[in-house]
């Protein structure tokens, strides 16, 4: 059974809700919760999360922590696949199975985690549902400054298995 646009779009919506989402990173994520963790888009092209910079987010050198923006990078891949399995009868079993990182700069300030190869999961997902089979796939986040300078860029290889 294909995607359900019109629930994959309410989905998008509802992970836009700052309450809900809060809410979510309360229960199920409670670092995020506390790190601030956000995202400021997301729809069928793009997911774009943040953290502000600061003592919840900061390691000894005044700068953010490596961990921390992986949590905020890893995000802007993840939930447009997680609101994808939202918006299917079928079950989507998704986890990281790989990471990269490369950082640039230091890291200070609100930073922005873009991911604008949404597309490329909802191939997958669609893949592993047609096939049946577990299928790999490499996104790329990238994390700017407040003045648009690349701080870090990661590549987290996701799995996507679609099960009846």
């Amino acid at each position: 059974m294909p995607i359900d646009h019109e629930k994959l779009s309410s989905e998008y919506s509802s992970l836009l809700k700052r309450f809900r989402l809060k809410t979510f990173f309360l229960m199920s994520m409670p670092a995020a919760w506390f790190a601030g963790l956000r995202i400021d888009r997301l729809d069928s092209e793009n997911c774009v999360t943040s953290l502000p910079g600061g003592w919840r987010t900061q390691n000894p050198f005044k700068t953010m922590y490596w961990a921390v923006q992986g949590m905020g990078a890893e995000l802007a891949t993840g939930a447009a696949p997680f609101a994808i399995s939202k918006s299917m009868p079928e079950k989507l079993r998704m986890f990281v199975v790989g990471t990269e990182a490369k950082f640039i700069k230091r890291a200070n300030g609100r930073i922005h985690f873009n991911c604008s190869e949404v597309s490329k999961t909802k191939d997958a997902i669609q893949e592993s549902m047609d096939t049946g089979q577990s299928v790999e796939v490499d996104i790329k986040s990238t994390g700017t400054d407040s003045s648009g300078e690349i701080v870090s860029e990661w590549i987290f290889k996701w799995n996507f298995l679609v099960t009846k």
